[in-house]
């Protein structure tokens, strides 16, 4: 009996060992966020809001950085994500100059990665379908430029972001291509461009094509998403041109609310705050330890976003971000806010 006098601390401290070892094994799935951080842009931030609001649903852990709409700081926060020892990694970077960086980081650290919007090999892709979305904003302007001018603008004014390469590609030049199916003869000389991709430069550039077109009055315009076309709006107005300028936007971000530019006829929803909502899916799969095949591209994206065209006044009846995000938190998993707000089309 007396040999058998240690055993109880003995198992004990064996009892012990095992919860640790089961509690570190334990440990909730971390799932870092880089937002865009484009001050302007308040649907960067709330894209964050989002996810920390679907993180804490799954009870999982949640780190929130911001790019700051910067690349070196997009690399220093994957640095951070890298220490933090997270288990994956959403981000939406404007500056894919340093996604191959931020590919080679993460690749090393064996963090899965889900981009939106803008492609990088390696990266779980979540995106609108971007030419769907750029056929269908075209086409409805198209049909207000029939009803109005019978098809007959004086220029087409394009705002391209062209560093981002294939959506670029498909959502501006898919609104040149439905608007050219409704107004199939609006002469190739009446289409111009300017570069859109850096916001401080963008209504200067399209300042500069207006000025180089001074007989233009009735004035069409299309392109990447709605902040640089309601800044070409805004540059005819410093040319004393805007009273026959129409826009129809990409994206949402500008046709909600009190202050919606009245050139801004429309726009084509992605209800960008939510994407999150997406991008969980994926991370559901992989918290579950059953990760979904690699779709790296924007042709064969792991998550198409659906686009919601609709009109300023159809707009009107889409609650604000806020209230548009508290709705989606409280709605049954796997909801999108297509799913909630879009207007049923057709």
């Amino acid at each position: 009996m007396g040999r058998n006098f240690g055993r109880g601390p003995l198992l004990a401290a064996a009892a012990m060992m095992v919860f640790c070892l089961g509690a570190a094994e334990a440990a909730p799935f971390k799932v870092g966020m880089a937002v865009g951080g484009n001050a302007p842009d308040a649907w960067q931030k709330a894209q964050g809001d989002v996810a920390r609001a679907l993180a804490k649903q799954r009870g999982w852990d949640y780190i929130e950085l911001s790019n700051n709409n910067d690349g070196p700081t997009a690399i220093k926060n994957a640095d951070v994500f890298i220490q933090a020892h997270v288990d994956a990694v959403i981000q939406f970077n404007q500056q894919p100059s340093v996604n191959p960086v931020l590919a080679s980081k993460y690749a090393a650290a064996h963090i899965p990665i889900i981009t939106y919007d803008i492609a990088q090999k390696g990266f779980y892709f979540v995106g609108v379908d971007n030419l769907a979305a750029g056929r269908l904003g075209g086409e409805a302007l198209g049909e207000i430029a029939k009803a109005k001018w019978n098809c007959d603008p004086d220029l087409v004014l394009s705002a391209e972001f062209t560093a981002v390469g294939i959506v670029n590609t498909w959502r501006t030049g898919g609104m040149r291509d439905g608007l050219k199916k409704v107004c199939p003869d609006i002469a190739p000389d009446k289409f111009v461009s300017f570069e859109a991709g850096d916001q401080s430069t963008a209504q200067a550039n399209a300042r500069d094509q207006l000025a180089a077109h001074p007989d233009a009055k009735k004035i069409l315009i299309v392109g990447i998403s709605d902040n640089p076309e309601v800044l070409a709006i805004q540059a005819a107005a410093q040319l004393g041109r805007a009273d026959q300028v129409i826009a129809w936007g990409q994206d949402g971000s500008r046709i909600t609310g009190n202050n919606v530019d009245p050139h801004l006829a429309g726009s084509v929803f992605y209800f960008l705050e939510g994407y999150p909502a997406y991008a969980f899916r994926i991370l559901d799969k992989i918290a579950a330890g059953n990760p979904p095949p690699m779709k790296d591209t924007a042709e064969d994206p792991a998550e198409r976003v659906p686009p919601c065209p609709v009109t300023a006044a159809q707009a009107q009846a889409i609650p604000d971000m806020q209230t548009r995000i508290a709705k989606l938190e409280a709605a049954p998993k796997g909801t999108t806010e297509y799913d909630l707000f879009c207007p049923k089309q057709g």
